[in-house]
């Protein structure tokens, strides 16, 4: 296949990729991490020591965004040991990759790229048709605590977005057209590259990226570990514990530690049924996201930003996913293995496992291998702050 551009990062170039979240960020994210030492060996630094910079990126905005983002950490000094990597890196040209640089504001944004462009800054955005982001958006809002139902949700989003209160972070971050001439005015039209998702090559990202980084096809290659979207019944599920957790008056902290290294990521590792049914987005919503869709490609192609693919996939309508009017919406029933899964997660999530079970973790749910690196990271932050009440 021919490439789908002549635009190629300059040696030294110092990239900073900032999502949005649900545009195939995870993916090349995973494909990015797993393949340091190759990248690094044609002359690519990818910053972090993770998949992606996520604490140092949440100390930035804490500290410059009005709003405080949930699970940030207590000092900025993550986010400075990353500007120290990135200026180390010399001629090398680096890779700063995170969905939540599409939730820095205008202060967060110029000291992102003031400390982190060098003399040579550029800015990179993926982007996919809205209808599609729908779905996945609201999973994650519902993962971080949302109670609020998929439709009325939507209806909120698409009908009243200038007076609705739920998940403010949604416009921000997904009128793309806004979101790619903010960085395009602070950097120049010239120096901002649109990645366009092309949904019929899951892989289409991997190869853009390659070829504007000048890195040899094949280099990325997305791990197995999958980041599927969650059945139907799995997200009723935890939307029905959201609304359990909203009134116990626990802190917002624990349900964080709940999902993230709990039950959301147990129900991600199991394999649901066939027959399981899935998140579909009513017929008028595509209709609307299409529209939408449409008005922020002819904004951007007018920008003057560099487009890798096609801007018109943005507002084209979804071959699947989608509910005709008329079409009655699945009965939800949480079968007992899902419930189960759930509550393993939950167990792994309390701390159990380490202080009854004396550290003994199960890595697999079924035949599903399940990470063990957040719940060692969670074991060893409670027993942190064990030390600390102690001593004090």
């Amino acid at each position: 296949m021919s490439d789908r551009t002549a635009l190629r990062f300059p040696s030294g170039a110092r990239v900073l990729h900032v999502g949005p979240h649900k545009t195939g960020t995870t993916s090349l994210q995973r494909a990015f991490h797993s393949r340091r030492g190759e990248v690094g060996v044609q002359g690519v630094h990818y910053a972090g020591s993770t998949s992606q910079p996520l604490q140092p990126v949440l100390a930035l905005l804490a500290r410059e965004n009005d709003r405080r983002p949930s699970g940030a950490p207590d000092s900025d000094r993550p986010w400075r040991r990353l500007v120290k990597e990135v200026r180390r890196q010399g001629d090398k040209t680096v890779l700063v990759s995170s969905e939540f640089l599409a939730d820095a504001r205008e202060s967060a944004m110029q000291v992102a790229v003031r400390e982190l462009g060098g003399d040579d800054p550029w800015v990179m955005i993926s982007l996919r048709p809205l209808a599609r982001i729908l779905p996945s958006q609201w999973q994650q809002y519902v993962q971080n605590g949302l109670k609020t139902g998929y439709e009325k949700w939507l209806r909120a989003m698409l009908k009243y977005p200038d007076s609705t209160t739920l998940t403010p972070s949604f416009w921000w971050r997904h009128r793309h057209d806004a979101l790619v001439a903010r960085w395009a005015d602070l950097v120049g039209p010239e120096r901002v590259v649109v990645i366009i998702a092309d949904e019929t090559r899951p892989d289409q990202l991997l190869r853009d990226t390659e070829a504007l980084f000048s890195l040899r096809p094949g280099t990325l290659v997305v791990p197995e570990a999958a980041n599927r979207s969650l059945t139907l019944p799995e997200i009723e599920i935890i939307r029905s514990f959201n609304r359990h957790f909203a009134a116990s008056g626990l802190p917002r902290s624990v349900h964080r530690h709940a999902m993230r290294f709990g039950t959301a990521r147990h129900l991600q590792q199991r394999t649901p049924a066939e027959d399981e049914p899935r998140l579909t987005t009513p017929r008028w919503a595509v209709k609307s996201a299409t529209r939408i869709g449409g008005e922020m490609a002819e904004s951007i192609a007018a920008s003057g930003v560099h487009v890798v693919g096609d801007l018109d996939a943005l507002s084209a309508m979804p071959s699947s996913g989608v509910r005709e009017k008329g079409e009655p919406r699945p009965e939800v029933i949480v079968p007992v293995e899902l419930a189960a899964t759930a509550l393993m997660g939950m167990v792994h999530a309390s701390g159990l496992p380490e202080v009854v079970g004396h550290g003994k973790v199960v890595e697999t749910v079924g035949t599903q291998p399940v990470p063990t690196v957040g719940f060692a990271r969670a074991a060893w932050r409670r027993a942190r702050d064990r030390v600390r009440r102690a001593w004090s």
